[in-house]
């Protein structure tokens, strides 16, 4: 017999406290910490101390009480303060941020001890921060060389690796504090000889980050990564990395990746190159005699099967072998097995699936073998070592291929026919058997080419009848030529916002989507070419039957296009992607005007 009242008394007890003291769960909803805006900083910089809050269900939260501070100066013991609301999931999550504005004083190691908050009654405290700080130059390693105010290096994560191990290539900018940038964009291939290349697709969001350099600050940034994989063991040189980048020299501590278009003249556009990068390829070493090498080096892991073990002699077989994993997936070669007498091999399959997300080259590639009996009897795929590289390691890992067998029946005639058929590849024709073909020739008004040519005429009289016509048409009805030309004057007018957006234009580039859009719908439903305002434009869509869905696009692309000239225009991407919108709803507009 089981007990149920305790456990149900228990229950009530637990949702009666939950209703009655709600805050001794909501106390805990939240995350509290301290951050510094720079963790190295010089003598006399000024830099920031930031306590965020971060909860769901905070009621009262006091201003951060600061301890005694060592070698550091408050310029305002009030905080300012920040506070952003976000919805996810349906749960609402509220942060505030306190900013101190300190000036470093004095050199060395210094710690930020724990600050405290009072959180809904209770005191709460932040972990203790470690800062440095140093006197201006004394970081050069290399006072000879003077860098510039903006520049961009190849940064590897290995420069000595074997042939076909994976190195990330990091593509990172440094630029001065005052530097903004608005946009980079590769201008040219990358040589990359001696190397298999794939761009890593794990960036997001460029972060900038501080570092120094000969005793000066810089804000960094990694905007590209890419897996380059060595083809051969030798002195490889990787070429200068070609970029053009946006920049605008407008001084400013907040985001430099933030708004595209604000304030100030100088924003211009700089090309760089980085420095060329010497790697020293090692070779791998030599594997067992009796191993199967591929070229794989990483974790890979090494399947193979039969799809069946019994087949009617002269029917085929797929010997497939699956390779997984981290590493040089895209050059592993096809292992050769040792085959047993009686075997036919036909042209091998190969499919790959290469995921590129992250920092490592991951997937799967198969390859399948047709392999068909000569003759009956059982076969036997003999057991394999296949070798891999531990690049961990440096060493290789052998991996054990159990052997496969299946065994071929004796059929009939039929049967062996059936089979031969089902062999898929290029197998040899058979040679040595008459086949007769018939020569006899029909009548050439018989022929399909004698009524063709016999239309011919026709049909080129009729063509030209309706392209005059069409002609015409043009040179007398306005409308009609209006209409006939609507969708080339909306690409021309597409391709010149293209222009805009390539020459940072973005009013430019609005003003030409505008008129793509609107002078497509008056050129194709006969509207005057000026006085309609965008609401009178959208009604008339709607009268032709428009819907919802692109009445509603039509409206937000209008107005925003309108409203241009004083809000601040998107990134890049916005752009590119307000172009594809207007191309999109004049294809959809072409098909229902």
């Amino acid at each position: 017999m089981i007990k149920t009242g305790k456990t149900f008394f228990a229950y009530w007890c637990g949702l009666l406290i939950i209703l009655l003291f709600p805050n001794l769960l909501a106390a805990q909803d939240f995350s509290l910490e301290a951050t510094v805006s720079e963790n190295k900083i010089f003598v006399g910089e000024q830099f920031n101390l930031n306590i965020e809050v971060k909860g769901s269900s905070m009621r009262d939260v006091s201003l951060p009480t600061l301890p005694q501070l060592s070698g550091v100066r408050v310029l305002s013991s009030t905080p300012s303060r920040s506070t952003s609301i976000s919805i996810v999931n349906g749960r609402t999550t509220t942060s505030t941020t306190y900013s101190f504005s300190l000036i470093a004083r004095d050199t060395g190691l210094h710690t930020i001890p724990p600050v405290s908050i009072q959180i809904d009654g209770e005191t709460r405290t932040t972990s203790p921060i470690q800062i440095e700080i140093i006197e201006k130059g004394n970081l050069s390693t290399d006072s000879s060389r003077q860098l510039p105010d903006i520049f961009l290096e190849v940064e590897l994560d290995d420069e000595n690796p074997v042939t076909g191990q994976q190195i990330v290539a990091s593509i990172v900018l440094y630029f001065k504090q005052g530097i903004e940038i608005t946009s980079f964009q590769p201008t040219a291939g990358w040589k990359t000889d001696g190397f298999w290349k794939e761009e890593l697709e794990n960036i997001r969001q460029p972060e900038p980050e501080s570092v120094i350099l000969n005793g000066v600050r810089y804000r960094t940034a990694t905007l590209l990564r890419y897996a380059l994989f060595p083809s051969r063991s030798d002195s490889l040189t990787l070429a200068e990395y070609p970029m053009s980048v946006g920049v605008r020299t407008r001084p400013a501590r907040n985001d430099p990746f933030g708004s595209f278009f604000g304030g100030g003249t100088n924003q211009r556009r700089v090309s760089l190159e980085s420095e060329p990068v010497e790697l020293n390829i090692r070779p791998l070493p030599a594997a067992k005699s009796d191993a199967v090498t591929i070229n794989a080096v990483g974790e890979l892991s090494i399947e193979r099967r039969l799809n069946r073990n019994e087949v009617i002699t002269g029917e085929s077989v797929e010997l497939i072998t699956t390779i997984r994993g981290t590493g040089n997936i895209p050059l592993v070669r096809r292992p050769e097995y040792n085959l047993p007498d009686g075997l036919d091999l036909y042209t091998p399959q190969e499919s790959s699936n290469v995921e590129r997300r992250g920092l490592n080259i991951r997937g799967e590639k198969t390859y399948t073998e047709l392999l068909v009996a000569r003759a009956p009897g059982q076969f036997t795929v003999p057991e394999e070592q296949i070798a891999v590289y531990d690049i961990q390691n440096n060493r290789y890992r052998y991996i054990t291929l159990p052997a496969v067998s299946f065994v071929a029946n004796p059929g009939t005639e039929s049967a062996l026919t059936s089979a031969n058929r089902s062999v898929s590849g290029n197998p040899q024709p058979i040679t040595g058997l008459a086949v007769w073909n018939s020569n006899e020739t029909p009548p050439f008004h018989r022929t399909p080419l004698f009524w063709i040519l016999l239309a011919l005429p026709a049909v080129v009289l009729i063509a030209g009848y309706l392209k005059k016509s069409q002609l015409d048409r043009l040179h007398s009805d306005r409308n009609y030529a209006r209409s006939h030309r609507a969708i080339d004057k909306a690409n021309e007018r597409i391709n010149q916002a293209k222009e805009a957006k390539e020459n940072q234009q973005p009013k430019e580039l609005y003003n030409h989507l505008h008129k793509a859009l609107a002078g497509f719908i008056s050129d194709k439903i006969g509207l005057p070419e000026a006085g309609l305002s965008d609401s009178q434009l959208i009604e008339k869509v709607k009268e032709k039957g428009a819907s919802p869905e692109i009445l509603k696009s039509i409206k937000q692309l209008l107005n925003k296009c309108a409203t241009i000239s004083y809000a601040p225009a998107g990134s890049l991407a916005d752009q590119q992607s307000d172009i594809d919108k207007t191309e999109q709803l004049i294809k959809d507009l072409k098909k229902l005007l």
